[in-house]
């Protein structure tokens, strides 16, 4: 049987904390082989060497870390920090020895939709993946990471593309003009912004829908398929098909986008 209407809604007001509180148990594990992890990471590095944006010696928070694969490719010579609702994720950074090798390291629980939690700063790196789509508020969120950054530092942002409903685990849904005018809207000046991962459009995300709508058996069957199949696709064969998967119409799945605080703010301007 699938799913119905008031079954998505009543999944949707589902605590966060409570969806993931055991999701990254074995976090380490996939850190490097995900696709989409690697995808993000490897994305994130290529850009911002490209603009020849500084990483080593940073001060980097990451807001709503899960695995750890965005704060573990950054150098060691970082003092990093993550937020997470999930106690799983935090419990497993703090056990990883990965993150031994760090200038400094810590691991924060949060309160879903409590911005405040957030460590303090300021960061010259904010970087989030995949989790600006979970918060209750996400102008608040982006708010929140612009006010952790020094003058100009940097946000690294990554969210899905996607229609309304269509994925009962998110609370926003975005295109890629929206998030970038969103992210403009907290005070950034945008940098760099991409959609890409067409690689898991088309026939890979009509095969998210047993998972997204939690059939049985089915759903965690298909669900391995696709991300052991897509896993497979080293990141140079995402890329090339981001290239020739756009030109023959398929959607991107992601959002990408760099975007600096301003080094002064002027004087009498505002965030809207």
């Amino acid at each position: 049987m699938l799913p119905t209407d008031a079954w998505v809604r009543a999944h949707r007001t589902r605590s966060q904390a409570e969806r993931f509180a055991s999701t990254y148990r074995f976090g380490r594990r996939w850190r490097w082989h995900y696709f989409a992890a690697r995808y993000v990471r490897l994305r994130l590095h290529e850009v911002a060497d490209a603009l020849g944006i500084e990483r080593a010696s940073q001060r980097v928070l990451d807001v709503g870390f899960g695995s750890g694969h965005l704060l573990a490719s950054f150098p060691t010579s970082c003092r990093i920090s993550g937020a997470e609702v999930s106690r799983s994720a935090v419990d497993g950074a703090r056990r990883d020895p990965a993150f031994a090798a760090y200038a400094s390291a810590a691991f924060h629980p949060v309160r879903e939709g409590s911005v405040g939690d957030l460590p303090s700063g300021p960061f010259d790196w904010v970087v989030s993946s995949h989790a600006l789509e979970h918060v209750p508020d996400d102008r608040a969120m982006l708010a929140a990471m612009f006010d952790r950054l020094r003058p100009g530092g940097w946000l690294g942002l990554f969210v899905p593309l996607e229609a309304p409903d269509h994925n009962p685990d998110h609370r926003h849904s975005y295109d890629l003009d929206e998030i970038a005018a969103r992210v403009a809207a907290a005070g950034f000046t945008l940098r760099f912004v991409e959609a890409g991962l067409h690689s898991h459009g088309h026939v890979w995300k009509l095969l998210t829908i047993p998972g997204r709508r939690r059939w049985p058996v089915l759903g965690p069957l298909v669900e391995a398929f696709r991300v052991v199949s897509l896993s497979l696709i080293p990141y140079r064969g995402h890329r090339l098909l981001d290239r020739w998967l756009g030109r023959l119409g398929v959607d991107p799945c992601q959002a990408f986008v760099l975007a600096q605080r301003p080094a002064a703010q002027p004087v009498g301007s505002e965030r809207s």
